[in-house]
This record gives C-alpha cells, sequence and structure tokens, in this order.
C-alpha cells in the first residue's frame, strides 16, 4: 500500500470506495475543505503534505445538463481547481490520479483508445478536457483515469447521487411501463472495481499518463436496463427509444466506449452488475 493516500470528494460513489481500501487515507469531502477557495485549499494541502504519496481527485461538476446553464461553475470545478491542484502536487512532490470522462468524445468513432483526440461536445465535456489539459500542463507524475456510467453502492455523503442502476430498480417499483434510450452506447464501470484498479496503478508504480478504466463491454442505456431487470425481481415492461424522446440540454455522444490498451481488463460489466444487485440492501 502507498504510504498514504488524501482523498478529495471521499464521501462520493468512488470516494467511499476508495476510502474502504485505503483506511488510513486523509480522506476530505466538501464539509472538510473548500476546494474553491485557492488560498485556504492551498494551506490545508500543505498542513498534510509531509505525510503524503498522492492525492486522489474524485472532485467534480458532473452534472451534464446543469452544466449548460452553469458553465462558470462547471469550468471552475472541472478545469481550473484540477489544474491549480496538480501544480500544488508538483510543487509538494506527490503524485495525482484525476479522473475524466468518455464524454470528451465526440462519439463519431465509437470506441476509443487513450491516445485519441478528444472533441468534446457540450459544456460538461469541455470542461472535463480543460481539467485534463490543465493537469497535463501542470506536472508530470500523473494518472488521468477516464471512466463511464458509474455505478454501486451510494456513497457515505447524504447528496451523494444515485447512480442509473438505483433509479431504475427504484422506478419499477413505481411504474409499469419504463422508456430507455437506445442510441447512445457508453462503456460501464461499477465503482469498487474502479476504486480497486486506481489503487493498483499506485501500488505498483505504473508508468504516469492516461488510462482508459471501465469493466469490459459496452452497453446502451436500453442494454443496461435490460439486464438490471434481468437480476432484479421486478419485470417491468422496458420501451426502446431514442434520445430525442427525453429533451435534454447537452449533446451527447451516440457511442463513446474506452478501450482499455495499458493495463489488465477489468471484469464484464455484467458480472460486476449481478454482484452489486445480490449484495444490495432492499
Amino acid at each position: 500500500m502507498a504510504r498514504r493516500i488524501l482523498i478529495l470528494g471521499a464521501q462520493g460513489m468512488l470516494g467511499t470506495q476508495l476510502a474502504r481500501i485505503y483506511r488510513q487515507a486523509i480522506a476530505w469531502d466538501k464539509d472538510d475543505v473548500n476546494v474553491l477557495d485557492a488560498k485556504a485549499f492551498e494551506t490545508q494541502l500543505r498542513g498534510v503534505a509531509a505525510g503524503l504519496d498522492a492525492v486522489v481527485n474524485c472532485v467534480a461538476f458532473n452534472d451534464v445538463d446543469g452544466a449548460e446553464e452553469r458553465p462558470e461553475a462547471a469550468f471552475e470545478l472541472n478545469g481550473t481547481f484540477p489544474g491549480r491542484l496538480a501544480a500544488l502536487c508538483r510543487e509538494l512532490n506527490l503524485r495525482l490520479v484525476h479522473y475524466g470522462t468518455n464524454y470528451v468524445f465526440d462519439g463519431q468513432k465509437g470506441e476509443y483508445i487513450e491516445t485519441d483526440a478528444p472533441n468534446p461536445l457540450s459544456v460538461y465535456a469541455r470542461s472535463k478536457l480543460r481539467g485534463e489539459r490543465r493537469v497535463a500542463a501542470a506536472m508530470d507524475e500523473f494518472y488521468l483515469v477516464r471512466t463511464a456510467v458509474l455505478f454501486g453502492p451510494k456513497g457515505a455523503s447524504e447528496v451523494s447521487k444515485r447512480s442509473f442502476v438505483e433509479l431504475m430498480i427504484d422506478l419499477a417499483s413505481e411504474r409499469e411501463t419504463i422508456q430507455a434510450v437506445n442510441d447512445e452506447i457508453n462503456s460501464i464501470t461499477y465503482a469498487p472495481d474502479l476504486a480497486r484498479a486506481t489503487s493498483l496503478l499506485l501500488e505498483t508504480d505504473s508508468d504516469f499518463g492516461v488510462y482508459h478504466l471501465t469493466n469490459s463491454g459496452s452497453a446502451s442505456w436500453y442494454d443496461l436496463a435490460r439486464r438490471i431487470f434481468e437480476v432484479t425481481p421486478r419485470k417491468p415492461q422496458l420501451i426502446a427509444v431514442p434520445g430525442s424522446t427525453f429533451p435534454r440540454k447537452a449533446i451527447r455522444p451516440a457511442k463513446a466506449v474506452l478501450l482499455n490498451t495499458k493495463t489488465a481488463p477489468l471484469r464484464p460489466w455484467e458480472e460486476a452488475l449481478r454482484e452489486f444487485v445480490a449484495g444490495r440492501k432492499t
């Protein structure tokens, strides 16, 4: 295990899983630190840096449609803060793990390796790409981990968002018919698997740079919903619809599947889904 890490966003879905692996980590969430108060954050980080090996940044503005209405907030948290954090990590001789998204791609190619050129379609995606570029410009010893469609146990925070999987399970208890989009295809990622894969990057001193870490395989939202209802008790009627059925402010890529060419593949998402559902508290 790395000597000690700092987890930012430690009570979100992914941060909670990382904290379970790194039980000696310093775990900060929004009640512990204001990452957008540059001076206060720098002071707080400097105060703990001597005992750290790495910082893992799980903080992000993840409201894809909300970013269209609040672009300044999205760019500040997804773009400006990661660059500032990377500069501090370089100065303090700390490695940095920062998470990106498959939405930095436009979906035209369909499947993307780590070196493919991004072309973001939305404010959210552009803000995340800015964060990628500012991290890379500020330091060398970083892991930029792109991922997609995260699901798993809800984070420790009361405001931690539910994943699509839990939303579907909850909807099935309320509705007999559910519509799901079938013309947007993504990679799928189980938060505990991503946390373990992240820890392997740190513990094996993997080469620095960009990684695509998702569970193996891909799915449309309809495919994912269908699999959910195959392994859960309630069986609503599931109807495949185009994305245009649900007017949304942000443009999504039609197919942005992340291909992992640099590390051992993670298990198929269907296997991870079965594990999650089997262990979920009802």
